[in-house]
């Protein structure tokens, strides 16, 4: 079985993947026919809106597939075994203080249920059944995941897309290793550590801001060497090219950051033609049915290729790509392109300090995993006789402390193949003795800065991305994390292609510009041309060493929150013992 929460009170639908989308689209129309008589807006926005906004936390989105088992009935077709009651979980240590009670929140009401065989958990609900359907089709969790963010990057263009990069682990069922993978956006050949020093707004907005994007590039590195071989690269586009072509409806999360920046929308020709209504002349609003027929052109165009990344990084899209940015002040080349390669990386990050036979994998830097694995293995480690008492203040002091441990040392660390002071760094951090001494530093007082172990140097702060969490039949899981920086990028799109262009520069850090605290750049993060920036993502996955079973895979959107989101997430569920449900909710 899988338990996978996934925002939403009723399980997938059934049919064939024609049947789905064509329910679908007929359904879209027909609410929008009822929206316009001002009758079923609500309806159209709960029931197409509501997955955009699952796992939110403080703008925070997470996405999290936990304890799967699998079903030997290969012939029954029931996806969900069991719904599990909203309720929350008895804590292990009951507080007999006299302390005031504060009386928790109940958990959302969003679906926590068991599954036979497999799971999806995306950011939007369509693109959920999309992955779905491949593997129902026989893909597995890298068909599937592929899929699944060529959708999300169509209907949560604010958050992914084909112009931007990602960073995946990936667990293998079969030969029980993870694998790492970098598809990062990296700074162009032109590109120096202090092109932003007298223009900072250039690093996140217009076509200076642009990094080499690499998401196509790690879609197809990852589907030739892990794909199931059973599913046909073109098959993965095909629902998100109906998307585009017959559309689908603006989510509430859409609609409120096109409200927010519509002035600069309305302002830049080529972000006006993707998101300004022409029936009304305004940025598009929720429940509308919106399609993006450039883009599904594209995606056609990448579907019928027998090398996308000849396409995309050398052909006719390279030369389109490289000059609508050269010709307007940006700095990618045709090179830049055709030198892109995701990094696969065959011996990722394993933290071996969990409960049990459980071990964690994730990428090494430009990812966070390290700093979020870390923070883990301290609480843990505070709490590994399992006795919490959620009610005593001490548990959140804790908390924060050791999130200060975590992330002063997340300062020090940038893209190793750029950064060669920071290995030592990792493999320190991966150390049961790291761990003890950072558990013997804490106090039951805040300390000043310094105490913490950071050079008080600062990261620019994360923004937009999405998330996935898969695990398919097989036992295979994918945890992948993808970003265009800012909500809507750097603001700038092709007017050929159709594609939200990233505004990853941004996340290098810039000499002489200190972050809102004060505190200095980060030297390790500086721009070095090929290099990739430093990022909050931490995709990981939990699994069992011994039995060779994957047992949480976790993800989160949100910027800079993602290392604490994940974090709490993993505490509460593996050493608090409380369920993923309540979890997420607190």
């Amino acid at each position: 079985m899988a338990m996978v929460r996934i925002g939403e009170e009723s399980p997938p639908r059934r049919g064939s993947p024609s049947e789905v989308f064509s329910r679908d689209i007929n359904h879209l129309h027909q609410t929008k026919k009822e929206k316009r008589d001002g009758t079923c807006a609500r309806t159209l926005a709960i029931v197409f809106g509501i997955l955009t906004a699952i796992f939110l936390l403080a703008t925070i989105a997470l996405a999290i597939v936990v304890g799967i088992k699998y079903s030997q009935d290969n012939n029954d077709n029931n996806d969900v075994t069991e719904r599990i009651p909203n309720v929350i979980a008895p804590t292990r240590q009951q507080d007999s203080s006299n302390r005031p009670q504060f009386q928790w929140p109940l958990p959302s009401g969003s679906l926590y249920a068991h599954y036979k065989k497999a799971a999806v958990a995306s950011d939007h609900g369509l693109c959920s059944e999309i992955g779905r359907d491949i593997m129902i089709q026989g893909g597995n969790a890298i068909d599937s995941v592929i899929a699944t963010l060529l959708c999300v990057g169509v209907v949560n263009p604010q958050s992914s897309g084909i112009g931007g990069g990602f960073l995946m682990t990936l667990y293998n069922k079969t030969t029980g290793l993870c694998h790492a993978i970098n598809a990062r956006e990296t700074a162009p050949a032109a590109a120096n550590e202090t092109m932003f020093v007298k223009n900072k707004n250039d690093s996140s907005v217009g076509y200076k801001s642009i990094a080499v994007p690499s998401e196509i590039n790690g879609y197809w590195t990852i589907y030739r060497r892990f794909g199931s071989g059973k599913v046909p690269w073109s098959k993965l586009f095909e629902a998100s090219i109906r998307l585009c072509n017959e559309g689908f409806p603006v989510s509430s999360n859409l609609a409120t950051v096109l409200a927010d920046k519509e002035k600069d929308i309305q302002a830049e020709p080529t972000m006006k033609d993707i998101f300004v209504n022409p029936a009304t002349n305004r940025v598009y609003e929720e429940g509308d049915i919106m399609k993006r027929t450039t883009l599904g052109t594209t995606y056609q165009l990448l579907a019928n290729a027998t090398d996308p990344i000849e396409l995309f990084y050398k052909g006719g899209m390279a030369q389109s790509i490289a000059g609508e940015i050269s010709d307007n002040g940006g700095i990618i080349t045709e090179k830049d392109l055709a030198d892109y390669e995701t990094v696969v990386d065959d011996a990722p990050l394993i933290s071996t300090l969990l409960p049990g036979d459980l071990e964690m994998c994730g990428p090494p830097p430009p990812s966070s995993f390290v700093v979020t694995q870390s923070l883990i293995v301290t609480m843990g480690e505070l709490y590994k006789s399992g006795n919490v008492d959620f009610q005593n203040p001490k548990l959140y002091h804790d908390l924060i402390e050791m999130q200060k441990f975590a992330y002063a040392q997340r300062t020090k660390l940038g893209d190793l193949k750029f950064v060669e002071s920071a290995r030592a760094l990792v493999a320190q951090m991966l150390t049961k003795e790291y761990t003890q001494n950072i558990t013997k530093l804490l106090k039951d007082t805040a300390q000043k800065l310094e105490y913490y172990g950071g050079d008080m140097k600062a990261n620019p702060p994360d923004h937009g991305t999405s998330h996935v969490s898969i695990i398919d039949a097989e036992g295979n899981a994918v945890s992948v994390t993808s970003t265009i920086n800012q909500l809507l990028g750097s603001m700038r799109a092709s007017p050929t292609l159709g594609i939200v262009w990233n505004d990853e520069m941004d996340d290098f850090s810039t000499p002489g510009q200190s972050n809102g605290f004060g505190f200095a750049p980060s030297e390790t993060n500086f721009i070095v041309p090929g290099k990739r920036p430093m990022s909050s993502m931490s995709p990981l996955v939990v699994y069992n060493k011994n039995e060779n079973k994957a047992e949480m895979v976790v993800g989160a959107s949100g910027g800079s929150f993602i290392i604490s989101a994940i974090a709490q997430t993993v505490i509460r569920t593996l050493f608090f013992n409380q369920t993923v449900k309540v979890s997420l909710s607190f």
